[in-house]
């Protein structure tokens, strides 16, 4: 429990740290998101159903615990948060999940410092017999309505703007843009654009 405590206090920071970029994160402005963000809600429960997903133990109280938590988390991430997370997609910490929603993932992992907009999918090609889940690096910036699909593997750093269809890995620190997916920079430092929740339809070269 205190593990998870420690996990929950590292994601609120993050939030904290983007919701307000300007200011010192401190005990109430911490409680404040924990009480109001929906995305961080949604990230929690879907860490509790990680847990009794990839840590099954029939023997435990809290093991039974963590899945009658999964199931109301469950019903409430699809009823609020218009969301479905599979319970094995490993999310690291810290991570951000947009209070927007809409974020169906079937990711396989997603890297630490990563941002997820809203309306963003993982999932399989549908109808190419192409098999396997999206790989996310770390410190990955994904902007809303983006669709990724197939066994591909999202480089660290990379940059995903904006209604991009993605279906082929990437290398790290890459722009990627349009559907179909290209690069159109690389070698970028996103950290400037991680710092915040501002989003961005381009990238100057």
């Amino acid at each position: 429990m205190r593990k998870f405590l420690k996990v929950l206090v590292m994601d609120a920071r993050f939030y904290c740290q983007l919701k307000y970029p300007e200011k010192t994160t401190n005990r109430w402005r911490l409680v404040l998101v924990i009480l109001q963000s929906r995305g961080l809600w949604l990230l929690t429960f879907h860490r509790i159903a990680h847990i009794s997903t990839m840590h099954k133990n029939y023997r435990s109280l809290g093991w039974w615990v963590a899945r009658g938590v999964e199931s109301v988390g469950k019903f409430r991430n699809a009823l609020i948060s218009k969301s479905e997370l599979l319970g094995d997609c490993d999310i690291a910490v810290p991570a951000y999940l947009s209070d927007k929603g809409y974020i169906i993932c079937g990711a396989q992992s997603i890297g630490s410092g990563s941002i997820l907009h809203d309306h963003v999918t993982f999932g399989n090609v549908v109808g190419s017999g192409k098999r396997g889940r999206p790989h996310v690096g770390a410190n990955v910036w994904i902007g809303p309505k983006c669709i990724f699909a197939g066994p591909l593997t999202i480089g660290d750093g990379s940059t995903i703007l904006p209604g991009t269809y993605l279906s082929n890995s990437v290398p790290p620190r890459s722009v990627v843009k349009g559907n179909p997916a290209r690069i159109i920079q690389s070698d970028y430092d996103n950290s400037s654009l991680r710092k915040t929740l501002k989003i961005v339809n381009d990238i100057p070269v």
